[in-house]
């Protein structure tokens, strides 16, 4: 497994404190949710719509909030990837692909009640690992890329006892394999449950 790249944390951790000062209301906890994820992709064999596989998704989240508007920078640990299918000699050909990030999001919150906001922002992924199920697959092809970059929209609402509950859809800007005649992009589809301290 691949180690976590240190400038980033360091980093998310100094923007937290440094924010966090001038904030209205700041708070934080973890975050755990589901997962279903797909790749969309051209060459090699068109991914369909129907190759998502289901995965989790665990980390830490604090909100910074300004009234209306909040920032809520994370940092959690995402599996992805996808499922491709097809016929080769009348016979159905399966193959998974596992993929696991970490990843480093900053969404920008709007309120548009004082429970319910709707968010957007960047997302910046370190692969740490790739379990391939492809039974053919040569040793010699090509990789995953290490860093993934995507955006993200959702929805969030605050409940009850410091409970919170979001959807978010985490849609992939780069290529994840380092080939140049394929394009292939991550899709995910997150509800997460989280605890505001």
């Amino acid at each position: 497994m691949k180690k976590f790249p240190k400038i980033p944390l360091a980093l998310f951790t100094a923007f937290l404190f440094g924010t966090a000062v001038q904030a209205q209301d700041f708070s934080f906890g973890p975050k755990v949710g589901y997962n279903n994820a797909k790749l969309e992709g051209k060459s090699w064999q068109d991914f369909h719509d129907n190759n998502s596989i289901n995965g989790f998704h665990v980390g830490a989240f604090a909100e910074i909030r300004f009234n209306k508007f909040a920032i809520q920078p994370e940092v959690y640990y995402s599996s992805a990837g996808g499922k491709w299918k097809t016929t080769f000699e009348n016979a159905i050909v399966e193959h998974d692909f596992n993929l696991s990030y970490i990843n480093v999001p900053l969404m920008l919150k709007y309120y548009i009640t004082n429970g319910i906001a709707i968010e957007a922002g960047p997302q910046a992924g370190f692969l740490t690992d790739s379990k391939v199920k492809f039974a053919d697959l040569n040793p010699d092809s090509p990789k995953f890329n290490d860093f993934d970059f995507s955006l993200n929209v959702g929805l969030s609402v605050n409940l009850p006892l410091n409970f919170m509950i979001s959807a978010r859809y985490n849609a992939g800007m780069t290529n994840v394999i380092d080939e140049p005649n394929v394009d292939w992009k991550n899709r995910v589809m997150q509800l997460s449950v989280g605890y505001r301290f």
